[in-house]
């Protein structure tokens, strides 16, 4: 059985905020040491996940886990931007 599918609603909760916590903070590090060290953050953490995912997936898995961390991506701008008041909306185009 897959681990996520073991954890209990409450324990991937709990590990999401640990990481959001984490991340939060770096982000906050790289914010006070200026633009570029800003940049160099998220562009880092982009690429530990998609190597997270090329090391961790059989290619069968690329696919459906690239989807669903463009989704989350997508998701996560459009809260983050509503949250700041802009006005606009993310269309997201699916192609069968």
């Amino acid at each position: 059985m897959n681990q996520i599918n073991e954890m209990t609603k409450e324990e991937l909760q709990q590990r999401t905020k640990e990481i959001v916590d984490f991340l939060t903070e770096k982000n906050e590090e790289a914010k006070k040491a200026g633009i570029e060290q800003h940049g160099h953050f998220y562009t880092s953490v982009a690429f530990t996940l998609g190597s997270l995912i090329g090391f961790d997936f059989n290619p069968k898995g690329y696919g459906p886990m690239l989807g669903t961390m463009l989704d989350s991506l997508t998701d996560g701008l459009q809260t983050g931007a509503q949250g700041k008041g802009v006005k606009g909306t993310f269309i997201k185009v699916v192609r069968d």
